[in-house]
């Protein structure tokens, strides 16, 4: 009797642990059934027409592309982008578009690119929302001709200056520093001619750098007398418009729509320079051989020397690079007076090292700099996720970024987290790092990261005291999320293609990227802001603003009021209206 309940009870177990199975995959174990091809009759089609934005005439020949943000749902996987050209009268068409939402976008030779919507050619633009067998028309452009700068490189008698490059400096900024980054450039001919094109509205700094001089060295074969005489020697240097060697008294040239600046010259006078003579040690290396250096067997070599410029701005492209002979001995043979950075790094393997050292060059030579490349350090650190989560936990990754802008050694490898989430790097050059976390999927977001009593996420990692650091990260799993509508001040009516920008309140957030989030409005005035962390913020919304304007304290200060405050926590959605702020209005 008792062997029959078993068997009559086995059936039950089976029906209850097949129709389990049949409430988690209603398709019975088979895989998800994909959606049926789109019937032609629902495919979507979009019109237009691409004009100059100066004189109203259409444009032929443009380009017109549409890239895919999102399908629309029950949609088939399709054509990702596509693609047409205007006609003689500007126009163009293109059909058989799968429904979704596309990001679109026009280009003409000559001409500065520019999305749908946007105000501006470097603006954001506005998506389109194609909804089943829709025919959308009006989607015109109107394309902005590029800025242009030209005129000559002269030297010091008015004489052309072949082989002087041409750098467009921008101001950008990272981790809410201000910093100069090369944005476009040219080489001057042998006329001392030079144009650089392409040119977006704003403003920029143009800096000459001398390329094709001759450096006086004494020479024996070739390789250079070590213990020479000390040559006396002019050499040009970088020079910024109006005609100044020091960035701090350079003078933005602000470029207008379409603007065409000629006869920008730059005259290049040579200046008093010196040598900078030391000798780098590479402890990673194995030594040299006693007998290929006598009396210098403990110096190991292989490694590169830079020097860069030290300021505020940190302007890129104007480092000097020399090589490292064999007994461990460098030379830079005509260095202007100035403050640079003396960098020493490896120059193989996957895990570089490197080592800095600041120095500030006078009218004299400098002579008997050292520079010691150490071996590096062990990063080791464990995740926790903090709060009860459906998700699945992904298997995180941990990556090492540098933090200061210009010359760094490669950052090692992203490390996988084991099975206890904990992580380990070796061998990591002592240098300071930003410490970031993937995947984040879902609601997750990088709540804390501490060594012990720092605070990572606002300062770094600084592994620059060696003796590596213990990391302890806490990831969150209910991320906030803020959204809202931007109202036009004027109209009183939604503001479509405006930036939104969430900036932290708090003191020590400010210089801090990750506590800033970025937007665009929809064709609605709406936005959404993810993946919030928890705190105190302010939303702003300009009609027109340069990225990363809004990381300057002086671009802020004059509409410190015109944010709407948002007190944000954790698991709490926050919905916000926002009155833009208007292009030009005190900002």
């Amino acid at each position: 009797m008792r062997r029959l309940a078993v068997l009559l009870v086995i059936p039950f177990a089976l029906i209850a642990q097949i129709s389990k199975q049949a409430a988690r995959n209603p398709n019975g174990g088979n895989p998800a059934v994909a959606p049926p091809p789109t019937p032609p009759g629902d495919l979507c089609t979009v019109e237009g027409q691409v004009f100059d934005a100066f004189n109203g005439q259409p444009l032929r020949k443009a380009s017109v592309s549409l890239n895919i943000i999102r399908m629309s749902p029950g949609i088939a996987p399709g054509p990702t982008s596509y693609s047409a050209t205007s006609d003689a009268a500007g126009k163009f068409s293109v059909s058989g578009i799968e429904p979704g939402q596309y990001r679109v976008n026009a280009s003409h030779t000559g001409y500065l690119s520019m999305q749908f919507g946007a105000r501006r050619p470097d603006g954001p633009g506005t998506p389109l929302e194609l909804a089943r067998s829709q025919k959308m028309t009006g989607v015109n452009f109107r394309l902005t001709p590029h800025g242009v700068i030209a005129g000559h490189m002269l030297d010091e008698d008015g004489d052309p200056l072949q082989g002087v490059q041409i750098q467009l400096l921008r101001v950008t900024y990272a981790r809410g520093r201000k910093q100069l980054q090369q944005y476009n450039g040219s080489n001057s001919n042998d006329l001392g001619e030079y144009r650089i094109s392409g040119i977006q509205p704003g403003k920029y700094y143009l800096c000459a750098i001398y390329r094709g001089r001759l450096n006086i060295m004494m020479m024996d074969g070739n390789s250079m007398v070590t213990n020479g005489p000390a040559l006396e020697q002019e050499d040009y240097v970088p020079t910024f418009y109006p005609g100044v060697t020091d960035i701090a008294a350079a003078l933005p040239m602000d470029m207008k729509p379409g603007q065409q600046l000629q006869g920008i010259n730059l005259k290049l006078t040579k200046v008093h320079t010196v040598s900078i003579k030391g000798t780098v040690i590479n402890t990673t290396a194995p030594p040299a051989a006693p007998e290929q250096l006598p009396g210098r067997g403990n110096v190991r070599v292989n490694v590169s020397v830079q020097l860069e410029p030290r300021n505020s701005l940190n302007p890129n492209g104007m480092a000097q690079s020399t090589g490292v002979r064999p007994d461990g001995n460098f030379e830079f043979p005509s260095i202007a007076p100035g403050s640079y950075k003396l960098i020493a790094a490896t120059n193989t393997g996957n895990l570089r090292h490197a080592t800095m050292l600041p120095i500030d060059v006078g009218n004299a030579n400098v002579e008997g700099v050292n520079l010691i490349i150490n071996p590096g350090v062990t990063v080791a650190g464990h995740i926790r996720v903090d709060g009860e989560t459906t998700d699945p936990i992904p298997s995180f990754q941990v990556r090492l970024s540098a933090m200061a802008p210009g010359f760094n050694v490669n950052p090692p490898q992203p490390v996988k987290v084991d099975a206890s989430n904990n992580f380990r790097f070796d061998d990591v050059n002592p240098d300071n790092f930003d410490v970031s976390v993937t995947p984040l999927p879902g609601t997750f977001y990088l709540k804390s990261i501490r060594s012990g009593n720092a605070d990572v996420l606002a300062n770094g990692l600084d592994l620059s005291g060696g003796g590596g650091a213990n990391v302890e990260i806490v990831i969150g799993v209910n991320a906030p999320q803020i959204s809202g509508v931007v109202q036009n001040p004027t109209t009183q009516q939604p503001a479509a293609a405006v930036t939104v920008v969430l900036i932290p309140q708090e003191k020590e957030r400010r210089q801090v990227s990750l506590y800033y989030r970025s937007a665009s409005t929809d064709q609605n005035g709406n936005f959404t802001l993810s993946r919030v962390n928890p705190g105190e913020y302010k939303v702003y919304a300009w009609e027109e603003v340069e990225s990363g304007a809004w990381f300057d304290p002086d671009f802020l200060k004059p509409v410190e009021s015109k944010g709407a405050s948002v007190s944000v926590r954790e698991g709490t959605p926050v919905a916000v209206q926002v009155t833009m702020i208007p292009a030009g209005s005190g900002n």
